[in-house]
């Protein structure tokens, strides 16, 4: 309740969206630039409002610049685009830093999700080469984003979720079969890195969704349509990826 008075209270005070925003998204994000007029305005908004509720933290770096801010949110907006919520409640301070780094034992990552900390860290430069390379599915904060999308919406036991629970149980169900072919390297299209585990997957999945939706659609069907019922929208109708999934 709080949260969408919160919302109510941005969206009553938007005057006009700097036209920086549109600078950012048309030319980091491909899939802002295919919206028709009307949704890219919404996808402004959505992207102005959202960024009220973020947190940006600076490492190694003197600031997070609205540039950076502007498209690491685009990726939220992107995967929440034909949901009602699109607020992040737990994961929203974003650590940016200027390269790859080292996290515990693992060396050379592009971003995590630190579940202890509730933060979720993020290398600039492959946040950029994510959006500027945008048919090769693989983009970080996509990636990222959809960790901490299936984290909250399995955390919220006491709010609304993003996602319906009966499409999660439909996908759940789904990505069990797809996450063992990809062990028994029996996959034709999903890469190695999704068969880790059920996390792993549903983010390549996100990546490949909004990268390679022709691709993904022909070569694993069944999944595809399962995640345009889940996140309520369709890349492969790019001027209005919403229109025929409400």
């Amino acid at each position: 309740m709080i949260e969408q008075l919160k919302i109510y209270w941005h969206s009553y005070r938007i005057k006009t969206i700097p036209i920086q925003y549109h600078n950012y998204l048309s030319y980091y994000n491909d899939y802002y630039n295919n919206l028709n007029p009307q949704l890219q305005e919404t996808f402004r908004i959505r992207t102005f409002i959202a960024l009220k509720f973020m947190t940006f933290k600076p490492v190694q770096f003197q600031t997070v610049t609205e540039e950076m801010k502007v498209v690491i949110a685009s990726a939220l907006i992107q995967i929440t685009f034909g949901l009602d919520k699109y607020i992040l409640r737990r994961f929203k301070t974003i650590i940016v830093v200027p390269n790859t780094y080292s996290y515990k034992q693992f060396d050379a990552l592009l971003g995590h999700l630190d579940r202890s900390n509730d933060t979720m860290a993020l290398s600039w430069p492959a946040v950029v080469d994510g959006f500027i390379i945008p048919d090769d599915a693989h983009n970080v904060a996509l990636h990222e984003l959809a960790h901490a999308l299936q984290q909250e919406n399995h955390d919220r036991l006491f709010f609304t979720d993003f996602f319906d629970a009966v499409n999660v149980e439909n996908w759940n169900q789904q990505g069990v079969t797809e996450l063992w072919k990809i062990r028994r390297n029996k996959h034709s299209y999903l890469r190695d890195y999704a068969g880790q585990n059920m996390m792993e997957l549903f983010a390549v999945c996100m990546e490949c969704f909004f990268e390679q939706p022709q691709l993904f659609s022909s070569r694993v069907p069944g999944l595809y349509l399962i995640m345009t019922k889940l996140l309520k929208q369709d890349p492969l109708n790019p001027k209005n990826p919403v229109s025929t999934s409400k």
